[in-house]
């Protein structure tokens, strides 16, 4: 077994979503499976078989390969354990959330764990309280002139709000969201008091000071516009940055620069290792290298991203410090195992889903992609071998620049629609730009940090460069705004998100197959097989052809055959608004909710969404009741 991680991460991950999305034991699967398969191989005779091209018992010894008896017993006993956890993690959670909502009013004793985010009328804190012998993690609402901080011991009075599941088809499910954090809901505080302070590990305490006391000097220096993003590009802290600029970034394919990752940690490696060179050897820079990567990762509080490069970074480090070969794959298996294993609900995190499909399609992809625009040559002409060697060296670096954001775009490209229903053709043109100004950037950002606890004085030298820095980010999610860089699309199905990764895949392996100068025996044969399958597509054309006209027909028939009425009533909070979906496929919107009152923006943040996730692009008819604030937004 070459990679027994990759394997086990595997069976993790396989019994947290049958416990996640089916919510049953995986032992019910693999019981009968497993009588099938020996009753199979029992009443199995051995018999000579001919030739076949299209032959699934043919081809499936290919998957047997991999899947040997010691492979299957692995991911069946590491899908067992997952799946128990998840099972009952669930069913943990419910039986608190029922227990705390039965109480009129909560009394508990707890220790704050996070910093104050404020609200419109009021403070909300995480605290980590003993409830029934158990430790949990609450949300708490407080008023405004209530100061606590990271550490303090309280003792609260209130009453329990469970989480709200989701409300509309594919909708945001809050409960499911405050899992991923192990948050089980929000006590609104009637009563609170301080106890004592500083009630927390010790290096906890001091990674949270550590963090306040960078942003805060920060907000000394910078206005507010330059301060928010500054902290989210070195921080990964969102929370300040106005909805606009991240809209703006989101709509530019940049959001990715506002959380701390693999690009961070390079630049953190690379200042110890300019600093520490003369000083220390190797070994001892690894070290110290490995230790301010851990406290790096507690101020930015383990954010998915983080997470996965800075513990695939020290085991790089390790693997250097007792001089062994580093494989990407266990080293990326490892951090999502670690991760899972701390708390198997991360696996709906966006966050954690994107970080690792965008280093998975660099590792996979971004070699091919860069070899193809390698091997694309400019025409011959003979002015063109004057400017040739100029030319040469920043092609190149172009090119692994749009390999890079291919590699990466690709891999993430079915999780960004069914999360955002948005496609931005000008990609490539912003990561081009971000290229070029991205790492000086993110380099005086750093300076400026140490600046900051070192002098008073020594910040204001960098202020103009900081704000020059942060404007041209600015500038490049401007690319955002161009016309047509919106195109929203409805939510995929799993069918279409798995057949795109399927024709992928199937595309550059092809590809590599026929672009090998030494093709080996695997690739050869498949050569072969595909050959063989042109040669009885053309002898059996008249076949082939009358297949896909049926196909085609039947496709046709299932489009335009009259449907039955379909009438969907959408909760948008305060309001009414009604879809419906005629027999012949016309959709006609009654209403759309609203309040004037409200500065949550129902038609962008519910309707839209609602109407993408039900697959509707376009409304032929809409209809207004009346013109109350709650069935229609009156004041655009």
């Amino acid at each position: 077994m070459k990679r027994p991680i990759l394997i086990l991460l595997l069976g993790y991950i396989l019994g947290i979503i049958v416990g996640l999305y089916f919510k049953k034991s995986i032992v019910l699967i693999y019981f009968p499976a497993i009588i099938i398969l020996l009753v199979y191989k029992k009443l199995k005779k051995k018999e000579k078989t001919k030739f076949k091209l299209l032959s699934i018992k043919r081809y499936f010894r290919y998957i047997k390969i991999y899947l040997r008896s010691n492979t299957i017993i692995l991911i069946i006993i590491s899908s067992i354990i997952s799946n128990s956890i998840i099972i009952y993690q669930n069913n943990n959670y419910k039986k608190i959330q029922e227990e705390l909502e039965k109480e009129e009013n909560i009394s508990l004793t707890g220790i704050i764990v996070s910093s104050k985010e404020e609200l419109e009328y009021t403070n909300k804190y995480k605290v980590k309280v003993k409830y029934n012998k158990k430790t949990i993690n609450l949300y708490i609402t407080t008023k405004n002139n209530i100061e606590l901080q990271y550490g303090d011991k309280v003792l609260l009075s209130g009453i329990f709000i469970k989480p709200e599941v989701q409300r509309n088809y594919k909708g945001f499910d809050y409960q499911r969201y405050l899992k991923q954090l192990k948050i089980y809901g929000t006590i609104k505080c009637s009563q609170i008091e301080k106890k004592s302070e500083k009630q927390i590990n010790s290096i906890l305490q001091i990674s949270n000071q550590v963090s306040n006391r960078i942003k805060s000097n920060i907000k000394k220096f910078l206005e507010e516009k330059y301060s928010s993003i500054f902290i989210g590009l070195i921080l990964g802290e969102k929370e300040e940055i106005e909805e606009q600029i991240q809209e703006q970034f989101q709509n530019a394919s940049m959001s990715h620069i506002l959380a701390v990752s693999g690009m961070h940690i390079t630049y953190v490696i690379l200042g110890i290792n300019l600093l520490l060179k003369n000083k220390f050897g190797k070994k001892c820079i690894n070290i110290i290298s490995i230790i301010i990567l851990i406290f790096y990762m507690l101020i930015t509080n383990f954010s998915p991203s983080i997470t996965r490069a800075g513990i695939m970074c020290i085991l790089m480090l390790m693997s250097k410090l007792i001089h062994t070969k580093n494989d990407i794959y266990n080293s990326m298996s490892i951090s999502v195992l670690i991760i899972l294993i701390q708390n198997p609900f991360m696996l709906e995190n966006l966050g954690i889903q994107l970080t690792y499909s965008a280093t998975l399609g660099i590792i996979i992809l971004y070699k091919k992609i860069f070899q193809i625009l390698k091997d694309i040559k400019i025409k011959n002409k003979t002015y063109l071998y004057k400017i040739k060697p100029k030319i040469e060296k920043p092609l190149d670096k172009i090119k692994e620049v749009i390999a890079l954001s291919i590699s990466v775009q690709i891999s993430i490209l079915p999780i960004v629609i069914s999360n955002f229903n948005i496609i931005n053709p000008y990609f490539l043109l912003s990561n081009l730009l971000l290229s070029i100004a991205l790492a000086p950037i993110v380099i005086i950002c750093f300076i400026f940090l140490i600046f900051c606890f070192i002098s008073i004085k020594l910040p204001k030298i960098l202020l103009i460069p900081i704000k020059i820095s942060i404007d041209i980010l600015d500038g490049i999610s401007k690319v955002g705004n161009i016309p047509g860089s919106k195109i929203y699309v409805c939510t995929p199905s799993l069918f279409s998100i798995i057949s795109f990764y399927i024709f992928v895949t199937l595309t550059f392996y092809i590809h590599a197959i026929y672009s090998a100068k030494k093709p080996n025996k695997t690739q050869i044969r498949i050569r072969n097989l595909i050959a063989l399958l042109k040669i009885y597509v053309r002898k059996n054309k008249n076949k082939v052809y009358t297949f896909l006209i049926i196909i085609f027909i039947i496709v046709m028939i299932i489009n335009f055959y009259p449907k039955d009425l379909r009438v969907n009533f959408i909760d948008v909070g305060q309001g009414d608004s009604c879809l419906i979906r005629t027999p012949r496929n016309k959709t006609i919107l009654i209403d759309g909710g609203g309040s004037v009152n409200s500065n949550f923006d129902v038609g962008k943040n519910t309707l839209l969404p609602y109407l993408l996730d039900r697959g509707v692009k376009k409304l032929d008819l809409i209809i207004i009741s009346h013109f109350d604030q709650d069935h229609v937004r009156t004041d655009y």
